[in-house]
């Protein structure tokens, strides 16, 4: 079962790696990225940010996408990240099952605004944001679980 889809512009770190799995039960993670698929050198950082007992999957989208369709009635709890809003839209289009987003952290880019202190979004971000809230999918920001959830809606 899909227990969350996040947005991290750093992917997996001390707090996803720790926090999220552990208040998950997090048994698996899918990082659903099409360059950090194919960086060798990424995909070494990244497992060894990985906790101790959790499986880690690093796939180009259209992979990722598959396999989280053949874990919608999954026994394993698996927690989906990506690095930007795009590919999480695409995660949620190209599945039924998943209601709500993740963002935990997006850093300053060229044009963006800041939401909160770990949230930056472009226009493009807010337009996708807001195509996702129009089909009932819920956009939280938190970067870890024991923060209060501050649901997007109420910042644009």
């Amino acid at each position: 079962m899909i227990k969350l889809l996040r947005v991290d512009d750093r992917l997996l770190h001390g707090q996803v790696a720790f926090s999220w799995t552990r208040n998950l039960s997090a048994t698996d993670i899918i990082i659903a990225n099409d360059e950090v698929s194919k960086d060798e050198f990424q995909k070494m950082t990244l497992k060894l940010a990985k906790p101790r007992g959790v499986n880690l999957q690093i796939l180009d989208l259209n992979a990722a996408c598959e396999l989280i369709k053949k874990h919608e009635n999954s026994r394993n709890n698996i927690m989906v990240i990506t690095n930007n809003l795009e590919d999480a839209k695409n995660i949620i289009t190209n599945t039924t099952f998943i209601e709500s987003l993740n963002i935990g952290g997006l850093r300053e880019r060229k044009d963006s605004k800041r939401y909160t202190g770990s949230v930056t979004l472009t226009t493009d971000d807010v337009d996708i944001c807001k195509n996702l809230m129009a089909i009932g999918i819920e956009i939280e920001i938190r970067q870890v679980p024991e923060e209060r959830k501050i649901l997007l809606q109420s910042l644009i």
